[in-house]
């Protein structure tokens, strides 16, 4: 089983320049979703970490302005956390691809978009 079918998007189209740019965003987005599940959610969304810090939660993490590190809510900022790691959180260096990263890096983007009906 691929991917595209665990996720239940067509990969057909989606990167070859035919003006399926959004339908490719959509997809990175559900992607980073998986990813995000299978590698990050175990610490960033526990319940009951008696034994551990509590990692910050990532909904908002743009929004805010700055992370839970105090750093600038970048794009930069973020995938330099993700590959090198930061205080208790490893590097992900050798277990994510760049494009994992960059898949990542726009399911967090959703997370912080506005919620609709607010305006700025």
């Amino acid at each position: 089983m691929t991917l595209g079918t665990i996720l239940g998007v067509a990969l057909p189209g989606c990167s070859h320049g035919n003006g399926n740019e959004r339908k490719s965003e959509a997809y990175a987005a559900k992607r980073g979703q998986f990813l995000y599940e299978q590698n990050c959610s175990a610490c960033h969304d526990a319940e009951n970490l008696e034994l551990l810090k509590q990692p910050p939660r990532l909904t908002g993490l743009f929004r805010k302005g700055t992370l839970p590190s105090n750093g600038p809510a970048t794009d930069l900022e973020v995938r330099n956390t993700i590959l090198n790691g930061k205080g208790i959180m490893p590097p992900f260096r050798q277990t994510l691809d760049k494009d994992e990263v960059e898949d990542l890096l726009k399911y967090f983007h959703t997370l912080s978009a506005e919620p609709r009906g607010v305006t700025k």
